[in-house]
């Protein structure tokens, strides 16, 4: 059976219903630990508290890597989990997950990470950054390990994505970091608009979008992740790809 440390991430609450899902994860073996800024009720819960002038994307980081010092061992654990309090997953969403033997997997809210990977690549640490999830995937993109940044057969969760215009701004500054060529800004924005005509659930805002944009030029000029070349160079390659699938 699979051994999995999941760390699943609230700030001053448990949201119940969303919690029992992850207790109820079929054909793995759980070490749940509750992440929390305030003491909760709960089992394994672990308390970190980390001011609140830094973002929110920052304090996640460094509250999982408070958690990772003291629950962490690549050797004993097959995979890392990290989950949102408001996520809701079915019963096999684990085990999807690890069935389709990819290293890192899953959106941000709600990430699989392979644990001898997660020591090569990442020295079993999360990224404190401005946006943290988002820079684990990029990062295994960027140095071939994943050919992709987004899946999307994966088994269906629901979540709340309402990020403030103030975190989609930092986020433009990370993508710049990352690497992320001019045009794929303005293509992300392209989608937002096509999403919102058609509704699509869980889509990033337009607003959102154009918020990054202005994140993104306020950081030209600053300097990117040492991978940025080979990121922004699999983007290309990948977006070509795409398109020549369309006209074949």
């Amino acid at each position: 059976m699979y051994r999995i440390l999941t760390l699943y991430l609230a700030k001053n609450s448990i949201n119940k219903e969303c919690y029992d899902t992850i207790i109820r994860q079929k054909r793995v073996k759980q070490t749940i630990v509750v992440v929390s800024a305030k003491k909760l009720d709960v089992p394994n819960n672990f308390v970190v508290e980390i001011p609140l002038k830094y973002p929110l994307p920052v304090r996640v980081g460094w509250s999982i890597n408070r958690a990772l010092e003291v629950y962490w061992d690549w050797r004993k654990y097959n995979y890392f989990f990290k989950i949102d309090n408001d996520v809701s997953i079915p019963p096999d969403y684990l085990i999807d997950l690890i069935k389709r033997k990819t290293p890192i997997i899953g959106p941000g809210c709600a990430m699989l990470i392979e644990a001898s990977f997660f020591e090569k690549c990442f020295k079993s640490k999360w990224a404190v950054s401005y946006c943290d999830d988002l820079y684990m995937k990029a990062k295994a993109f960027a140095m071939g390990f994943i050919e992709k940044l987004w899946e999307t057969n994966l088994k269906p969760i629901t979540f709340e994505y309402k990020p403030s215009y103030y975190r989609a701004y930092i986020y433009g500054k990370e993508y710049y970091k990352f690497g992320d060529p001019f045009w794929f800004m303005w293509l992300s924005l392209a989608a937002s608009i096509k999403n919102s005509l058609l509704h699509v659930p869980q889509r990033i805002p337009i607003t959102n979008s154009i918020y990054s944009i202005g994140g993104y030029i306020s950081e030209i000029g600053a300097k990117k992740y040492p991978w940025h070349k080979s990121y922004a160079r699999n983007l290309t390659k990948l977006y070509l790809q795409k398109l020549l699938s369309k006209f074949l």
